[in-house]
């Protein structure tokens, strides 16, 4: 049984009488949860009194409703908010390869390299915490990195992709074996952390901070850093991001999904033809949790955490993250690491104050816009597939250039 994206489980009803009070208890919980779920969503907004043109975001949307249409992608949810408002969300196409069950705009995606800003993003709470300092040595935290080559590098590092890692893998095959209960009894009780001090094993090949190279493995270490020094990766998110935004909807690992919300998601095949990959039901990718993707989300709740990164780390009353913070996650890392010209804590940005945005994978696109308080998405699930991108990004930046310049008759906003 799961209730708003959590799971009951162990509930066994066959063949028992719950009690009134019990049944009652369960129907307040669903709707005080569903409830909380609705609150923390932004609100909708206007369009026209947010100083956006709605022609150029209904054409933006018509873009991507072509692109289902047309076979380009098999279906998507597009949202875009402005000023805390939102004012374009809309679903198309099937979640499923038998097209058969509309997508909905609460579906939930496996958000793949959208994770990693949420993964840096629990690092900077560990530093606001004083638990760590971005320049820290892995090796203060995991000491199987102290050796020749991973002793130089630093959290800073591996957030921004400099470390000098090459591995490809997400994790080293086969795993190692795992006994829950020998776990318990030994000090790295952490299947997660386990693996990735694995990689320490395997030497850096080039100086950190030299040269920038994407790496997944580095953002595992990240996670394992983090379960390490919390206890859990996906519990510390969940208490300390989460469920302060009101983000019920997202988890760190597809068991703790609701599958009947999920996509298959498809692979474009060279004739041109879909062929079914991950499909809800099946085991997870791996595991346990990870940090380099394995986040599932909505669209609705991973915008919270864009509108509170945009607030500067507030979120309505509460601060989740302290501004100097969500700057620097925000911000390219060149000072501190010559090879990150383009590339912040988690986040592709080429300035400070600038546009941040990632893709993941499976099809999921981000795009946050600080100058326009613009948050904008365009979420399929599909890998091998041309995604029309950077065209819904140019209709909808397009929407919002449109005002005051003598092309649009939108009144600007109040």
């Amino acid at each position: 049984m799961r209730l708003c994206g959590l799971r009951l489980c162990g509930l066994r009803l066959c063949g028992l009488r719950l009690c009134g009070v019990l049944v009652l208890a369960l129907v307040i919980v669903s709707k005080n949860a569903a409830a909380q779920s609705h609150a923390a969503a932004l609100p909708m907004g206007s369009a026209i009194k947010l100083g956006l043109d709605p022609e150029q975001l209904n054409r933006a949307a018509s873009l991507v409703e072509h692109a289902v249409e047309d076979d380009e992608i098999p279906a998507a949810v597009i949202f875009v908010a402005c000023q805390g408002e939102v004012v374009l969300h809309r679903a198309f196409g099937f979640r499923d390869a038998a097209r058969t069950q509309p997508l909905q705009k609460n579906a939930l995606f496996r958000m793949a390299s959208n994770s990693k800003a949420v993964t840096a993003a629990g690092i900077l709470l560990l530093v606001q915490d004083g638990q760590l300092q971005l320049d820290d040595p892995v090796a203060k935290f995991l000491p199987a990195f102290a050796n020749e080559t991973w002793k130089s590098v630093t959290v800073r590092h591996l957030l921004t992709h400099t470390s000098g890692c090459r591995i490809k893998r997400l994790f080293l095959k086969p795993l190692l074996s795992f006994d829950s209960q020998a776990a318990a009894q030994s000090p790295i009780g952490s299947r997660l952390v386990r693996e990735v001090i694995r990689f320490a094993e395997i030497p850096t090949e080039a100086e950190a901070g030299e040269t920038w190279s994407y790496n997944n493995a580095g953002f595992n270490i990240l996670a394992g850093l983090i379960e390490h020094l919390t206890g859990s990766y996906q519990e510390f998110l969940r208490a300390r991001l989460y469920q302060p935004l009101g983000m019920l909807d997202s988890c760190n690992h597809e068991s703790r999904a609701d599958h009947n919300r999920m996509s298959t998601v498809m692979k474009r095949q060279q004739d041109g033809s879909w062929q079914p990959g991950w499909t809800p039901g099946d085991p997870p990718d791996w595991p346990f949790a990870r940090g380099s993707g394995g986040m599932v989300s909505t669209a609705a709740d991973y915008a919270l955490f864009c509108q509170m990164l945009l607030r500067q780390g507030d979120a309505k009353n509460d601060s989740i993250l302290r501004a100097d913070l969500v700057a620097e996650m925000t911000s390219p890392q060149q000072d501190q690491c010559p090879a990150a010209k383009t590339y912040g804590l988690g986040w592709k940005v080429q300035e400070a104050g600038g546009v941040f945005s990632h893709t993941g994978s499976d099809g999921t696109f981000v795009w946050v816009d600080p100058q326009r308080e613009l948050i904008g998405m365009l979420f399929t699930q599909t890998n091998g597939a041309s995604i029309p991108r950077t065209v819904f990004r140019e209709a909808v930046e397009a929407a919002w250039r449109g005002v005051g310049n003598g092309n649009s008759t939108v009144p600007a906003a109040d």
